[in-house]
């Protein structure tokens, strides 16, 4: 991960923005010199600009960096000493998208195929970074490119067959000379040949279609980033909004290890709202950390929890309710959920942003004095965590679900990441690929989300270096079912009934069975680490989370014998010499805690 984590506020979206610049001058106060900024171009789903300014791209390479300038001098005036994160809007704005009647933020595979677009895109992405060069130099921190739906790189329609897309995939074919398959049609009502997996050779046109639209982002993905090195200075970061493969499945980001190794950014952001926010879970983030880390890659934590005071009212006819925006009810909760995100950003050395969505998240006094202490304690610990101690390793195959056509497969497991998280389990995240290389002896349980493509290299992988070590692999779905490109449900067995005789074999066809309970017993039999009985955590060599809904006096494991344990927040002592001890919380409540060692 970066070596210096970054520790940010986001300013709110469109109207929201002005009626907020209180809070940012209490980021100023608190010491959160370090400010996101979003210029887009893109119209929100209840037709509200995500930006409140006028648009800066006005027309084929005609544009007003004024408004820019602008909303920079706006944030400066209540912020002098702000630094800045600018995000660099690629979709299309309006008057692109009726022209070319195609709107990047619903199909942005169509958008890359269309010659007018990314030439247009290529440079409006030049000239906003070289006024920002020219104008603001050494102000701006670091630039975020960002495309498609929720500027993540994904699209509602990559599905979809177009002209376009229809012609591009009979070339892409003939490059990696496959046969000339006919364009599928991937819209879950028709009746698959296997309960979820594509079958390689009577419907290899699927698989091949998928892979074809992930690499059509990918390509587009490292054009922008290596065209956006040139025109930013070497100590400039460049983030994405990107490698998300662990729940957005195979919607158009399978193929970032590719660009993770051919163009890599300095850091990726991704959510928190993907992620269960409930008090008394665990919490999380929808990065891959050793895939990130093994390459040097930071890792942006988006802080989009919901506060109990934030503006969730979008215009006088829609109110957001439900799913990721149900959101913490009290101040205690909201003060336990936001020290809980924010400790598990120092325990992963994870940057982290405070992200004021559309106003109202950040108000009140409680919340105030937490965000206050925690930029101090920000500075004083953010790079003395080693790494995640988890013993816990969820490994995502990209090549595996090119071959998932059911959604139902990609929510299951989703909901078991919800699941360990509800158990108070930390867990670490891994491609398969990482394993050949990353130091495994920390994890006593390993689960595979989906391994149902098989071949010589993974079996050798998984006999001779994870199942070993008294270890517990959990196989899910149907493991190995296509082995060597032969679809068959004989080839299930050669994983999953295998000698076992210092290791343990877990395999659950339907995840759903994997409830919290059953989880927590699996990870006891293991020898998996607990810190207590009642909580959840995180922990390294160094620091220890410990999440609480009951509070109260609560018994604390360590996991590793500490010297001196200090509460940090209170710069408190509350043992020497000690495996456990027993401490306070609220109700709810969170404690991190220094282990010297």
């Amino acid at each position: 991960m970066m070596k210096t984590p970054m520790l940010a506020y986001r300013l709110p979206y469109g109207k929201f923005l002005r009626r907020e610049w209180e809070t940012l001058e209490f980021m100023r106060e608190a010491g959160i010199n370090l400010v996101c900024i979003s210029p887009m171009n893109t119209v929100n789903s209840v037709g509200d600009p995500y930006s409140d300014y006028p648009l800066i791209w006005k027309w084929d390479e005609v544009y007003d960096f004024g408004v820019l300038d602008r909303q920079i001098e706006e944030v400066l005036a209540h912020h002098p000493a702000a630094r800045f994160l600018v995000t660099v809007d690629l979709n299309t704005p309006l008057w692109l998208a009726r022209r070319l009647s195609l709107d990047s933020f619903y199909r942005l595979t169509d958008c890359i195929l269309h010659p007018q677009w990314k030439p247009l895109t290529e440079a409006y992405l030049i000239a906003f970074l070289d006024h920002c060069e020219r104008k603001w130099g050494d102000r701006i921190e670091g630039c975020i490119i960002a495309c498609g739906r929720t500027l993540e790189w994904i699209e509602c329609r990559n599905f979809e067959p177009s002209v376009r897309k229809n012609i591009a995939f009979r070339s892409w074919c003939r490059e990696r000379n496959l046969p000339q398959y006919p364009v599928p049609l991937i819209d879950g009502a028709e009746k698959r040949l296997h309960e979820s997996v594509y079958d390689p050779a009577k419907e290899a046109e699927f698989p091949a279609w998928l892979r074809f639209l992930n690499e059509l982002t990918a390509d587009l993905v490292i054009s922008f980033i290596t065209t956006a090195r040139k025109h930013i200075r070497t100590s400039a970061k460049i983030g994405i909004f990107y490698a998300h493969i662990r729940n957005i499945g195979i919607g158009g980001q399978l193929d970032c290890e590719r660009v993770l190794d051919t163009a890599p950014p300095d850091f990726v952001i991704g959510a928190a709202c993907n992620r269960p926010a409930d008090i008394g879970c665990n919490s999380g983030y929808i990065g891959v950390t050793e895939m990130l880390r093994r390459r040097n890659i930071g890792f942006m934590f988006e802080c989009d929890r919901i506060t109990s005071e934030a503006n969730l009212k979008m215009s006088e006819f829609v109110t957001l309710s439900g799913g990721i925006w149900e959101g913490w009810k009290t101040e205690a909760d909201d003060i336990a959920g936001l020290k809980r995100e924010l400790g598990m950003a120092l325990v992963n050395r994870l940057s982290f942003w405070f992200f004021n969505i559309w106003g109202g998240m950040y108000r009140s006094a409680g919340t105030r004095a937490l965000i206050r202490r925690a930029a101090e304690v920000w500075k004083k610990y953010t790079q003395l965590s080693t790494g995640s101690a988890a013993q816990i390793l969820l490994v995502i195959d990209p090549e595996s679900n090119y071959f998932l056509h059911s959604w139902k497969e990609i929510d299951r497991y989703t909901s078991l990441e919800n699941r360990i998280s509800a158990a108070g389990l930390p867990a670490d995240t891994a491609t398969v690929s990482d394993l050949e290389t990353m130091e495994l002896s920390q994890y006593k349980v390993v689960i595979f989300q989906n391994l149902a493509v098989m071949n010589s290299r993974k079996e050798a992988l998984l006999k001779n270096k994870i199942c070993k070590n008294c270890r517990t692999v959990i196989l899910l779905n149907t493991p190995g079912i296509v082995w060597n490109g032969v679809y068959a449900e004989a080839n299930l067995e050669r994983l999953t009934v295998r000698k076992q005789e210092e290791w343990t074999l877990v395999h659950a066809r339907n995840t759903d069975l994997l409830t919290e309970e059953r989880i927590r017993e699996l990870a006891k039999a293991a020898g998996v680490f607990f810190c207590s009985e009642d909580a959840a955590f995180h922990c390294s060599r160094e620091l220890l989370v410990v999440h609480s809904k009951s509070g109260g006096e609560q018994r604390v494991n360590l996991p590793f014998r500490a010297k001196r344990v200090v509460e940090i927040f209170d710069d408190r002592i509350v043992a020497a010499e000690t495996d456990s001890f027993t401490d306070r919380f609220s109700t709810p409540g969170t404690n991190i805690y220094y282990l010297e060692h």
